[in-house]
């Protein structure tokens, strides 16, 4: 049984997917609208694992929940907080419950986050994660070589920076065992159509479906935070200013976006985009929308 979104890439459907923060809370309320209000918009959610550190509902409670509303989930799974043991014990809780796509990253350390005091696990990092993960299913059996009753099924991702990495770490994530990238942000098309080239050279859009990541922004003050305060991310000035002298930077916010998903998609060897926001996740039906991405196309048949 292939996931949806497995299906989708494999016809040659350009993917849209879309990232929510589980709640900080109990409740699968705030989730539950947050999913709705991307149905129809998105053809998979991505639901993050503590990230920034802070604590929340973890990402297989509420991917299984986002399951729940009929809504294809992409589980992220980091490193930094789980040893390898319950790594795999939440991979194959989560695959009995029906989550179809992981995501693989090492994630952020927590001492950034709300729990400062936080051992760092970090018993494996996404390379070896997803290692671990393509011998569960592939050869059906723990990374300690101890056999499984039944393989999990799943479609397993990474994430990739073109802004600082050059293509050979794409080549090795490839190498061990993603299927699908999702990159950082993107503000610079430049630059990406640059790392773009490298990865058609060496034919790595051909091993992995390739998803440029969009953030959405709303201020030009979140601009500047993500600018001056989040390693590896690259925002021109141009954007900058953009923000700054916008009547309406709401509206603007939305526009640089859905230009940026356009800019994306024309180049060649991207398969879709990754849509991501900081507590804005209803702005992503907009740019869905303006980036003239609707409808949705249907679910390709078969397995």
């Amino acid at each position: 049984m292939y996931s949806s979104l497995q299906r989708r890439l494999a016809a040659g459907q350009i993917v849209i997917t879309g990232e929510i923060a589980p709640p900080k809370g109990a409740s699968r309320a705030p989730l539950e609208k947050l999913a709705q209000n991307l149905c129809g918009y998105v053809d998979a959610i991505n639901l993050t694992d503590n990230q920034r550190g802070t604590a929340r509902m973890s990402a297989l409670g509420a991917g299984v929940i986002v399951q729940q509303l009929g809504i294809e989930p992409v589980v992220q799974m980091t490193c930094q907080n789980r040893n390898r043991v319950a790594l795999q014990s939440d991979v194959l809780s989560a695959a009995a419950l029906g989550v179809p796509n992981f995501l693989c990253m090492t994630g952020d350390n927590p001492r950034i986050g709300d729990h400062p005091d936080t051992k760092n696990v970090l018993d494996v990092n996404s390379f070896q994660l997803l290692r671990m993960l393509r011998k569960m299913r592939d050869e059906q059996c723990f990374q300690s070589g101890v056999a499984l009753k039944s393989a999990p099924t799943f479609f397993l991702g990474g994430v990739a920076n073109p802004n600082i990495e050059r293509a050979q770490r794409l080549e090795k994530k490839i190498d061990a065992g993603a299927e699908f990238i999702q990159t950082q942000l993107i503000f610079d098309p430049c630059r990406f159509r640059q790392w773009m080239t490298d990865v058609r050279a060496a034919g790595l859009h051909q091993a992995a479906a390739i998803l440029g990541g969009v953030l959405i922004l709303r201020s030009v003050e979140s601009a500047l935070f993500l600018r001056d305060h989040l390693p590896g991310i690259i925002i021109p000035d141009s954007v900058i200013e953009r923000m700054q002298t916008a009547a309406d930077p709401v509206r603007e916010g939305v526009t640089i976006a859905s230009e940026l998903v356009t800019e994306l998609l024309s180049v060649e060897g991207v398969a879709g985009v990754h849509l991501m926001s900081i507590g804005w996740t209803r702005a992503m039906p907009w740019v869905v929308e303006q980036a003239g991405l609707l409808p949705r196309p249907p679910l390709p048949t078969g397995e």
